[in-house]
C-alpha cells in the first residue's frame, strides 16, 4: 500500500483502551456516527471502566482508506 492509501482519523483513547471514534459514534452510549466529542455530556463515563470524560486523551490514527 501506498501513503495515499490511508487517512488520518481523530479519536479519544481511555487508559483502559476503549476509543471512542467521532465518525463510528458508539451504540453503547447511544452516540451516533459524526457525533464529535465535544457534544458528548460532561458526565460521559468509559463505558468499559467508568473513568471519567477527562481522563481521555485526543489523538490522530492512521486508518486505511475504504
Amino acid at each position: 500500500m501506498t501513503e495515499t492509501d490511508y487517512r488520518k482519523v481523530t479519536c479519544y483513547d481511555c487508559p483502559c483502551g476503549y476509543r471512542y471514534e467521532p465518525e463510528r459514534g458508539d451504540d453503547r452510549g447511544g452516540y451516533a456516527p459524526g457525533t464529535p466529542f465535544e457534544e458528548l455530556p460532561e458526565a460521559l463515563t468509559c463505558p468499559v471502566c467508568q473513568r471519567a470524560r477527562c481522563h481521555f486523551r485526543k489523538r490522530e490514527i492512521s486508518r486505511p482508506s475504504e
